[in-house]
């Protein structure tokens, strides 16, 4: 039941009717842990490790529970982050896995130097204070980009912007520049929230 439940919510959302191939057209974008328990899309409830796909196709999102994502849609993605993100919040001057720290960089939320730093050090025990300060800097990072909070502010820059594919007269320079902040920050400050709440609300952006 909760297979059949999910492969029709993911053909539904899919350009292909058919399973095999609309399977096909969905990539992992992110991970993150929810603060309140979530329902899958396969029904499945509890979950908190949450991951969000995308539609290379015709660019819907949708999220699914790190389980079902590896088991029917063949996406590993999440699971070889998720470790990384438990061990960090246990105990921040952990290492995160290399697989992590590719996720970072590949979505701009560390520079080329932060990269090649943690590379370098990733699986040195002894370092010195300010090597170990930059490290959690780093760690935080990936703590900051995976929470619940960052999801929900991305989430609204998304509905945007996929909004904005079909407006010419709007500007999306502003939204991208919010998107780039919270990359690198987690987060985005109070007035610039209540930008984006704003703008959803004056547009009517469902």
């Amino acid at each position: 039941m909760a297979e059949y439940q999910l492969t029709q919510k993911i053909i539904e959302l899919s350009d292909s009717d058919y399973w095999e191939t609309a399977r096909k057209e969905w990539f992992f974008e992110m991970i993150y842990v929810s603060e309140e328990p979530q329902t899958c899309l396969c029904g499945h409830f509890p979950i908190i490790n949450i991951c969000v796909i995308r539609n290379t196709k015709n660019g819907n999102n949708t999220e699914v529970g790190n389980c079902c994502i590896n088991k029917f849609l063949g996406i590993d993605d999440g699971n070889k982050i998720l470790p990384s993100i438990n061990r960090l919040k246990e105990d921040l001057s952990k290492s995160m896995s290399l697989e992590s720290l590719d996720y970072l960089y590949d979505r701009n939320v560390i520079s080329e130097r932060e990269y090649d730093f943690y590379s370098d050090i990733q699986r040195k025990r002894n370092l010195s204070l300010k090597q170990s300060s930059f490290k959690e800097s780093i760690n935080e990072k990936l703590l900051n980009f995976t929470s619940y909070e960052a999801n929900s502010i991305f989430a609204k820059i998304n509905k945007i912007l996929k909004w904005a594919e079909n407006r010419d007269d709007f500007d999306t320079d502003f939204i991208e520049s919010l998107k780039h902040n919270c990359q690198r920050k987690g987060t985005l400050t109070n007035n610039q929230k209540l930008a984006l709440d704003n703008i959803i609300k004056k547009f009517k952006i469902e």
